[in-house]
């Protein structure tokens, strides 16, 4: 590996030797210096601390949830979750004492405990925050027990698979609701909702219609099982490192990131994990698999756009050009159809549906709702509510735009990072906005890091990460870009290279 900075650490350029991509993220501002300091001690620590201490914020956040949650099923989630997740802190803290002290008379011996206590405990994780509560639900539901059993997204994806079981137009002409709390499930409920998906989320509620145990009908269990099947072939798929994707693994399973939605309701789940497959797969050089996967995610939500328009300019294939043709043909041939489908059924419908009712723009509005800055000002500007949606459309867009013309993404991991940085600003501008859609930036950051130990293991001559030994990158958090990789490089002073191109 060569002599580097230590294992953990950030390096950053020494003072006065800047260059024009280099800039020392402490120097930006004095909170931010602080923030990055305290992010540099948390890189620091040993793998199993750093999950000691996500699984405590994890509790405390699963722990607020049970307190303050409106709805009965977040509030059951984080009951259940805030056991799981204490009792996961308490554990790795242990097996941390017990390899510092033995780590001195046997390293390896200490090493391999470490790894395999990290891998039950994430098992016993997704047991305890996502299956078991999961389960709960699914089942109280079914009964028609009093109280909130599923996201209102639930009811609304089995109306559309109903409808498009019977053979009709999944989009309503006139909707009139935007989806109620299902809990008894009858079949009356959220009969008259929009459906503000694009067509390939129908599938997913197509279950519904089939005979089966009344637990099984709930499209949580098709929306759930696609997720886990996808992600794990993803990351099976990666060569980064098993440290690298087992952080993938919890931020987008175990974590509350993704163990709440996936109780609760889980229809941003199988676009992230397509996603991922993507870009795992672009990084691998398979244009026309990227193609596909992404196509695929393409079909479910607008929310995975951003990244398909973007890998664009950072496929390449099996020799390293650039592959953009067959990326963009493989891409077509799978979105082309599935939407045309939607579209020419009823053009109005799936408009009102798909673009005015998430915009705000409909009569009925939409029930997501976070005090961020597009919500606050369409609520205090309600007589101008179409205009301000405007000028917040056209705000984001030039952000985004100069951040594109500075940090232009060139690899799949700068793709991740500026889909990224582009969805957390889409998120605090949107008018119609909940905190939930920050799963997408916190995912597309961590999935950057994985793809960087993906590229590590290519420039190491093609050694596969995973046997590679814990080095500076397998220890921190979730990685920070290069230099000229993405738009975050300003705020974090990295002076490491990109990877090649």
């Amino acid at each position: 590996m060569g002599a580097g900075p230590r294992a953990g650490s950030f390096p950053v350029a020494p003072p006065g030797r800047t260059s024009p991509t280099e800039v020392p993220g402490d120097t930006i501002w004095p909170v931010l210096g602080v923030v990055l300091a305290v992010w540099r001690r948390l890189c620091a620590l040993p793998a199993v601390v750093q999950d000691a201490w996500l699984y405590v914020a994890s509790a405390v956040f699963a722990g607020a949830t049970a307190f303050v949650a409106v709805s009965s099923d977040y509030r059951t989630w984080g009951e259940m979750a805030a056991a799981a997740y204490g009792a996961a802190a308490l554990v790795c803290f242990g097996v941390a004492r017990a390899v510092a002290r033995s780590t001195g008379r046997d390293p390896v011996r200490a090493a391999r405990f470490a790894s395999v206590s990290r891998r039950v405990v994430v098992v016993a994780v997704i047991a305890g925050a996502v299956l078991v509560p999961l389960v709960f639900q699914l089942v109280w539901r079914a009964e028609g027990l009093p109280g909130q059993h599923a996201q209102p997204e639930v009811a609304v994806v089995e109306r559309a698979g109903d409808r498009a079981a019977a053979s009709h137009d999944p989009y309503l002409t006139h909707p009139t609701t935007v989806g109620n709390a299902p809990r008894s499930d009858a079949k009356h409920v959220d009969a008259n909702s929009f459906f503000p998906y694009l067509p390939g989320m129908v599938p997913f509620g197509l279950v519904n219609a089939v005979k089966l145990p009344p637990e099984l009908q709930d499209a949580r269990v098709a929306l759930t099982g696609f997720t886990l099947v996808v992600g794990a072939v993803a990351l099976l798929w990666s060569d980064a490192s098993l440290a690298r994707r087992g952080r993938a693994l919890q931020f987008l399973v175990v974590l509350p990131s993704g163990a709440l939605p996936m109780v609760t309701g889980g229809d941003d789940l199988p676009v992230l994990a397509l996603m991922l497959l993507g870009l795992v797969l672009a990084e691998r050089r398979r244009p026309v698999l990227a193609g596909i996967a992404l196509g695929l995610s393409g079909t479910l939500k607008f929310t995975a756009w951003p990244m398909l328009l973007l890998m664009v300019l950072a496929v390449r294939d099996r020799e390293g050009r650039p592959a953009p043709f067959r990326y963009g043909l493989a891409l077509l041939l799978v979105v082309t159809p599935v939407l045309g489908l939607g579209v020419a059924l009823d053009p109005t419908s799936f408009f009102d549906n798909v673009v005015r009712f998430p915009l705000g723009l409909a009569k009925v509005r939409s029930p997501a709702a976070s005090p961020m800055v597009g919500q606050v000002l369409t609520h205090l500007l309600p007589q101008h509510r179409l205009a301000v949606t405007a000028l917040l459309v056209l705000v984001g867009a030039a952000v985004v735009a100069a951040a594109f013309l500075r940090h232009r993404p060139r690899t799949p991991a700068g793709v991740a990072r500026f889909t990224g940085f582009a969805m957390a600003l889409a998120t605090v501008l949107a008018p119609a906005t909940r905190f939930g859609y920050f799963i997408y930036p916190a995912n597309l950051f961590v999935w950057a890091y994985v793809l960087d130990g993906m590229s590590a293991a290519r420039r190491s001559g093609g050694q596969s990460a995973s046997s590679i030994s814990n080095t500076v990158s397998d220890t921190v958090l979730v990685g920070v870009a290069p230099p000229s990789a993405g738009v975050m490089e300003a705020a974090t002073g990295r002076t490491t290279t990109a990877a090649s191109q």
